[in-house]
């Protein structure tokens, strides 16, 4: 942990954690050049110093090991996960803003069915690939289990 920092945040002020990239690297399992891709890709927005260095919160991290998650075991794209946390993101401002704004509740709400649907599509697709994968393994127990031949 490189340093504590006070900010504001509604009003509040809140100490946090700030962690230097070899720090962040290590305690993902993400290496140093792809935190900075998903920077460039604005997945991640962490701070600056005025030396230029980045400064990364515990919800930096957080966003980092949710997006291993999403890349890793959903095989989603940076499209998809791009997509993903912006719906993220909108949900929260939603929830923390109390808005009023139907459109944008409703459009939201259309990305959130959107990428039900998403779910549900890799969802079918695991499904299949457990269901070969217990047919092949039925198949294997049964051979196993046959009585040898004869050899004269």
């Amino acid at each position: 942990m490189l340093r504590h920092g006070k900010i504001l945040s509604r009003g509040i002020q809140m100490n946090i954690n700030y962690y230097q990239i070899d720090e962040v690297a290590k305690s993902t399992g993400i290496t140093k050049r792809t935190i900075r891709y998903y920077e460039e890709m604005e997945l991640l927005k962490p701070m600056r110093t005025e030396a230029g260095y980045r400064l990364y919160t515990q919800s930096d991290i957080e966003i980092i090991k949710e997006i291993k998650e999403l890349r890793i075991k959903l095989g989603m794209n940076f499209e998809q996960i791009q997509h993903f946390l912006g719906l993220k993101n909108s949900i929260l401002e939603i929830l923390d803003g109390d808005t009023k704004d139907i459109r944008q509740i409703e459009e939201t709400e259309d990305k959130i069915k959107e990428l039900m649907i998403l779910v549900d599509e890799k969802d079918a697709v695991l499904k299949r690939i457990k269901n070969n994968c217990n047919k092949y393994l039925n198949e294997l127990e049964k051979r196993t289990k046959q009585p040898e031949e004869c050899q004269l």
